[in-house]
């Protein structure tokens, strides 16, 4: 049975999106583009040669969205951007998939998800690691007990932020540096597998002569009692990341370099996924969920803990002192 069409629209032509998105798009085979929202039509002209044939462009992205009609949106721009145009496709009944951080504001964030439940649609963040399979089974292992009580996390990422440029070094639209862009993925990633609930936090950071964040440096309380670290390094000569979450049973430590899984252990042996899990991404199921009207679909909340989290990290670094999780 072929796929039903979905009517896609899209509010950002970045590379993000070009490189990214466009070839999962693609892969799904009946999506249909019905317009794409971007100042820059440099960038739209690319992202069309991209998926292979001319798509209406337009300035306005509520334009867009009242002229084209489509089934959802997806969203690239810049982090503060987010909840403003989250917010209209959302009143305007439309599905939105949404790059990181969901908004740069827990009252944001919690805003986002409760108009995606009053409108009955998906609210979908792009975090690709929640749909690979490590991932995946980690949480079930965690859920399930393997790991026993959680007792510690210790997380970081490291990245070349030297030849970064444009809207992510400038604070009005980026809400913030590395912590919050790539670091985002890590505090996602940690915070969705383990189910922790950040209580307090005590952080410190280094803008390293640049107008955000470079390197940041955090302790975490969750309301469990376990305790961690989660560690943003944006001057680093590449990328490299763990986490490592200790159990009062177990331990189970990833490893990813240069964007790539290199290795997953349990308990210091590598970790054996059953053939049941299969990897998947965001966009897949985005429109798998649109097509089965929201079957299997989990409300983004760990998202809210990420914006959480990550507001109390810069209150932090501003009071000089630890702070709440609010």
């Amino acid at each position: 049975m072929a796929r039903k069409k979905i009517k896609l629209a899209l509010i950002g032509c970045g590379g993000n999106m070009r490189g990214a998105h466009v070839p999962r798009f693609q892969a799904d085979g009946n999506i249909h583009l019905v317009g794409v929202a971007d100042p820059a039509e440099d960038q739209a002209q690319l992202l069309m040669e991209k998926w292979g044939s001319e798509v209406p462009l337009f300035n306005d992205y509520k334009k867009m969205i009242r002229e084209t009609g489509p089934d959802a949106i997806a969203i690239s721009s810049p982090h503060s951007m987010h909840f403003e145009q989250a917010s209209y496709s959302l009143r305007n009944g439309l599905h939105v998939l949404i790059e990181k951080p969901l908004t740069t504001t827990s009252s944001h964030a919690r805003s986002l998800i409760r108009s995606a439940e009053k409108q009955k649609r998906l609210l979908v963040v792009s975090y690709q690691r929640h749909f690979l399979a490590p991932y995946t089974y980690a949480r079930e292992l965690v859920q399930k007990g393997d790991l026993g009580e959680i007792r510690g996390i210790v997380s970081y990422v490291t990245q070349g932020w030297s030849n970064i440029k444009g809207w992510r070094l400038v604070p009005e639209l980026s809400g913030g540096g590395m912590f919050m862009d790539t670091g985002s993925h890590l505090v996602a990633a940690t915070l969705w597998i383990t189910g922790l609930q950040p209580a307090e936090v005590s952080a410190f950071l280094d803008n390293t002569d640049k107008d955000v964040d470079i390197n940041t440096v955090v302790s975490i309380r969750f309301k469990n009692g376990a305790v961690g670290t989660l560690n943003t390094f944006g001057n680093a000569s590449r990328h490299d990341e763990r986490i490592a979450i200790h159990g009062s049973k177990g331990c189970l430590v990833f490893h990813l370099h240069q964007w790539g899984i290199k290795s997953v252990l349990l308990n210091d042996e590598p970790i054996k996924i059953p053939h049941r899990i299969r990897e998947s991404s965001p966009d897949a199921e985005f429109f798998k969920w649109i097509r089965t009207g929201c079957k299997g679909y989990e409300s983004p909340n760990f998202a809210l803990q990420v914006s959480r989290l990550t507001e109390s990290v810069y209150e932090s670094v501003k009071q000089k002192k630890p702070v709440k999780v609010r």
